[in-house]
């Protein structure tokens, strides 16, 4: 094996053979070697050593001339193809470079031309990219432990594989194994612990855990399980063992927030309140100047969809500080997570105009209040910040939404043509307009609206799609309308929609075949909904397939909704009029 010094050696050697020993010449710099023409380049490189080149290649690297760099080292290889070291460099280049691939081809290598080296196992071990990960990856990390029984990254690595896919039996073995080649390494018996819990042995992640604790006393996650295992088993005593262990973690760490808030709730919930609202009281009071506070209650309670807990501990913050925007805000997260609309908003109102979230709050007030039947209260709020706000281009949009829903037509126009004063080539403004245009029975205008958008986004798949169903709609410009949603299409081309008005420009144009071949299409990519499948019928029926026209109608009339009164009426009709014409025949 050569080692630096060796190869440092040699490359004085190989200078002073070629300087002839004269101590009066001087070489500045491998690189100054080179700089000879072609023909005598060629002849000196030939009798260099690999040492030179790999020199070279690392005063490239400390120029930041990495491709050079690269060139060099592979000199230095075609010089020395058997030497490990100067294949790690190249791969440490490659991973500089970010070409992973030619990193984790050479390191294949590495491992082909010695199978039982640890290092370049752990290399190659490093290189798997994720899709290959799940295929390639445990075979290699066990055989690292095969060689080197007390590889404990590797018992990591592999650990965390098993316990992704859910084997939880294949990770009990291992962290068991773990803990046999490592009895002192306290990480061993944690995951040992949490690979029990995937058995839901809880009795031995229980000892594990003692274990892990006995081992690395302030370990205060071990601490965390042992309390959730004391919760699930409820053996004699096990509340006293639960505070017992909240304190303990305190005592360890006083700062840690998520023990103190998680305390105060177990008191709260075990007849306990008295002292529960003491140290809520005291929690509240901190988190006036601990923002931290704050943070581990979302990160404990709301990341974690613990949405009935959630809505205690806010609840209990807000007694220190009722205005706090941000206790509010997330009360009514988890006020709304649960169903109780109207504490949900009654919370989010209290969230004032400072706060990062104002105007996701203010449209989840809008939301809910539809949602609970009263649209008016919804458009009141985004009114009133509209007011206050009048070139919020979002509230614009989403207002003249809710006008939209109410058909309140006129309004929605007048409010998006103000925007569009502000903020003329804003696409969503622009759309929302030519759809509301057109439900106001504005037709050209709705066209126009749609050109206009189009001249400044001519690639915008929505629009296009609007503009050839319009025209395919009226029976007119069908050429232009093929030509607009073929465009769409390429942009978007499992959209049911755009499928659909492909299908039914066909279907306008009489060219039932291709009107059927696009229609089912779009028919299976929307899972048959009713306007579509309401086409496919009728190119059915044109096409003289009536059952399958009559089939396919009682699918759309199935899929309708509840406010598509009209459409499911004459559905009805022509489902009628089908079963009678198939009657006579």
């Amino acid at each position: 094996m050569q080692t630096q010094f060796i190869w440092i050696f040699l490359f004085i050697s190989s200078i002073l053979s070629i300087s002839g020993c004269n101590p009066g010449k001087t070489i500045s710099s491998p690189q100054s070697l080179s700089e000879t023409s072609p023909k005598n380049t060629a002849l000196e490189e030939s009798q260099l050593p690999a040492t030179y080149f790999y020199l070279e290649s690392r005063i490239h690297t400390q120029n930041n001339e990495i491709a050079q760099a690269v060139i060099s080292l592979k000199k230095a290889i075609k010089k020395d193809p058997d030497s490990v070291f100067l294949k790690r460099e190249l791969i440490r280049l490659y991973l500089k470079e970010k070409h992973n691939d030619q990193a984790l081809i050479l390191a294949q290598n590495l491992v082909d031309q010695n199978p039982e080296n640890i290092d370049n196992l752990l290399i190659l071990a490093r290189l798997i990219p994720p899709p290959d990960q799940k295929k390639q990856l445990p075979g290699i990390l066990k055989k690292i432990l095969t060689l080197d029984p007390k590889n404990k990254e590797t018992y990591l690595r592999l650990g965390n594989i098993y316990m992704e896919n859910q084997n939880s039996q294949k990770a009990l073995n291992l962290f068991s194994k773990m803990t046999k080649e490592l009895p002192d390494y306290y990480v061993a018996y944690f995951y040992l612990g949490e690979a029990n819990l995937l058995t839901n042995n809880l009795g031995a992640a229980k000892k594990a855990f003692l274990k892990t604790i006995e081992l690395e006393p302030k370990l205060v996650e071990s601490r965390f399980e042992l309390i959730e295992i004391y919760k699930k088993l409820k053996k004699k005593n096990w509340k006293k063992q639960v505070l017992k262990s909240y304190k303990k973690i305190l005592e360890i760490e006083p700062e840690n927030n998520r023990a103190a808030l998680e305390m105060a709730l177990f008191q709260y919930k075990n007849n306990a309140k008295t002292k529960a609202l003491v140290l809520f009281t005291e929690l509240g009071n901190k988190g006036k100047e601990d923002s931290q506070l704050l943070m581990a209650a979302v990160d404990t309670y709301i990341a974690e969809k613990r949405y009935q807990d959630a809505i205690i501990v806010f609840s209990q913050l807000l007694k220190a500080e009722p205005d706090n925007s941000n206790l509010n805000f997330f009360a009514g997260m988890a006020y709304e997570a649960t169903g109780n609309i109207k504490t949900a908003i009654e919370h989010y109102l209290k969230v004032t105009p400072e706060h990062p979230q104002y105007k996701e709050t203010l449209l989840s007030i809008a939301f809910l209040y539809r949602d609970i039947g009263q649209p008016r209260q919804a458009i009141k709020i985004l009114e009133q910040h509209h007011k206050n706000d009048p070139k919020d281009v979002d509230i614009i949009s989403f207002l003249a939404s809710f006008y939209e829903d109410q058909t309140q037509y006129n309004k929605a126009i007048t409010i998006l043509n103000d925007g569009l004063k502000t903020a003329p080539d804003n696409l969503t403004l622009l759309f929302r307009l030519g759809t509301i245009q057109d439900k106001a029975g504005l037709k050209d205008q709705s066209i126009q609206t749609m050109k206009t958008l189009l001249q400044t986004d001519p690639d915008n798949a929505n629009a296009l799609n609007y503009l050839g169903y319009t025209y395919a709609e009226m029976g007119i410009n069908l050429d232009q309308a093929l030509e607009l949603i073929s465009r769409a299409m390429k942009q978007k081309p499992n959209d049911g929609y755009i499928t659909d008005s492909l299908g039914w420009v066909y279907y306008q144009k009489q060219n039932y075949t291709k009107a059927i071949h696009y229609l089912e299409l779009a028919a299976q990519l929307s899972d048959f909904e009713t306007i579509i499948a309401d086409h496919l019928a009728d190119a059915y029926l044109k096409s003289g397939q009536l059952v399958k026209a009559l089939i396919t109608y009682k699918k759309a009339v199935g899929n309708a909704k509840k406010e598509d009164k009209n459409l499911t009426i004459k559905l009805k009709e022509k489902i009628l009029n089908l079963e009678k014409k198939l009657n006579e025949k």
